[in-house]
């Protein structure tokens, strides 16, 4: 799986991982929730969980689940319309974000 960040977007989860040092990695997962489902790049403790994939892009290790490995090959993480709105984009259009 490839996976790319945006230089924006790695200094925004770089400030936000910096809020809780216990959850320096990031889980990128498929979840439903608000009426939609959609993929969810949250902060993580440093260990995968079974099943998960390990993916480190730009010196962030990501874990990502099943579904989300298989979908979102080349997907790129990006900033949205403010520095907090981590958008998980792919060619196919937006699919997740940070929660």
């Amino acid at each position: 799986m490839t996976l790319s960040i945006s230089p924006e977007a790695r200094q925004a989860i770089g400030g936000w991982l910096a809020r809780d040092p216990s959850r320096p990695a990031l889980r990128l997962s498929f979840a439903g929730g608000c009426g939609a489902l959609g993929y969810r790049l949250s902060p993580a403790p440093f260990g995968a969980r079974p099943g998960e994939h390990v993916i480190a892009v730009d010196g962030l290790t990501l874990y990502a689940d099943f579904k989300a490995f298989s979908d979102l090959d080349g997907a790129r993480i990006e900033v949205g319309d403010s520095p907090d709105d981590i958008q998980v984009v792919h060619d196919q259009g937006v699919v997740g974000g940070m929660c």
